[in-house]
């Protein structure tokens, strides 16, 4: 699992009949000890996440169980949608927003 910014979606007419109806995101993952990655990383996502948001994202089976389809031709979901972080102040050194980071005291 891992964290990480929304930055797009993507729409695809043509797909396997096991991914109809879902909506994809493109995810820029977030390493905290530095600045995002360069990678991007496409999603399903049924929480309605936006441009913009953070997101915890899952991996390979946890990601189709979690949308609750085992057979699903994904390989990574979105399965949350970040409000808040804490991080221990002493051993944060990355850039995650300000605006939504508390540290522990």
């Amino acid at each position: 699992m891992f964290i990480g910014k929304v930055v797009g979606s993507l729409w695809a007419t043509r797909k396997v009949d096991n991914t109809s109806g879902i909506k994809f995101l493109i995810i820029q993952p977030y390493n905290l000890n530095k600045a995002p990655n360069t990678d991007t990383i496409v999603a399903a996502d049924t929480l309605g996440a936006g441009e913009g948001e953070l997101v915890m994202v899952a991996y390979g089976r946890a990601a189709r169980m979690a949308l609750g389809n085992d057979d699903m031709s994904i390989e990574a979901a979105v399965i949350g949608i970040i409000d808040e972080y804490t991080v221990d102040k002493d051993s944060y050194s990355g850039d995650l927003d300000p605006e939504k980071l508390s540290f522990k005291k």
